[in-house]
Order: structure tokens, then sequence, then C-alpha cells
């Protein structure tokens, strides 16, 4: 049981870790991206109406709204595995990360393989009997 919370652990700050570094590097990134769709949409207002110039714009917030929320996900699943909570979010969340080629993958992996054992599974289920009131 020790190596297991260990390993819950050593998940939870990498989980976190991840996360804060993808919301770090995704901020510069549209920092970066903006300076560009400025420029773009000078291009694009003199080419394009109007409406497919905020149709562009809107659909790139969107995708940043959208990553952003996975982001947070990923980040409160690190924190829900150091407190062995919401296993099912914590299992799917791991999943959702395999895509993130390489790092993503290799966590989520890593998650995944950790939260299959009987015995994680049994602490999971014990910590979530115990925050229940009692009837």
């Amino acid at each position: 049981m020790d190596r297991d919370q260990r390993h819950l652990q050593l998940l939870s700050k990498l989980q976190i870790l991840f996360g804060i570094l993808n919301v770090l590097v995704t901020l510069i990134f549209y920092s970066g991206l903006k300076e560009l769709s400025d420029a773009a949409r000078d291009y694009l207002g003199q080419t394009r109406p109007e409406l497919q110039v905020s149709l562009t714009i809107g659909f790139g917030v969107i995708f940043f709204l959208i990553g952003f929320a996975i982001l947070f996900c990923i980040i409160l699943a690190g924190q829900c595995l150091a407190r062995y909570e919401n296993y099912r979010f914590c299992f799917i969340v791991a999943i959702c990360e395999c895509p993130m080629f390489p790092f993503g993958t290799l966590l989520g992996i890593a998650t995944i393989v950790v939260l299959l054992r009987d015995s994680v599974k049994q602490l999971f289920l014990k910590n979530s009997q115990e925050s229940q009131p009692a009837s």
C-alpha cells in the first residue's frame, strides 16, 4: 500500500507540474499568435468580409478556452490523485492526456497503469467511504 501511495503522490505532482507548464506554454504561444493575428486581421479585412474575420478569430478564442479547460482538468486530476478522490475523473483525464505526445502520453499511460491496480482502487474506495457522512 505504501508503494501505491508514493506512486500516486509522484503522479499527482507530475500532473500538476505538467498542467502548469502547459498553461505557461499556451499563454506564450497565444501571445505570439495574437501578434501574428493582428497582422493577419488587417490582411483578411482587406480580402474577406468582416463576418469571416470575426468567425476566424472567434474559433481561435473557442479553441483557446477549450485548451485551458483541459489543462485545468489535468491540474485538478493531480490534486484528486493526491487526496485519493474521484477515481473515474482521474482515469478519464489520464486517457485524455495520451494524445498529448510525448510527455502527456507517458504521464497518461503511467497514471492508467497505477490506477488499474486493485490496491489503488481499494485506496480510492476506502477514502470515498470515509468521506461520506454516516446516516
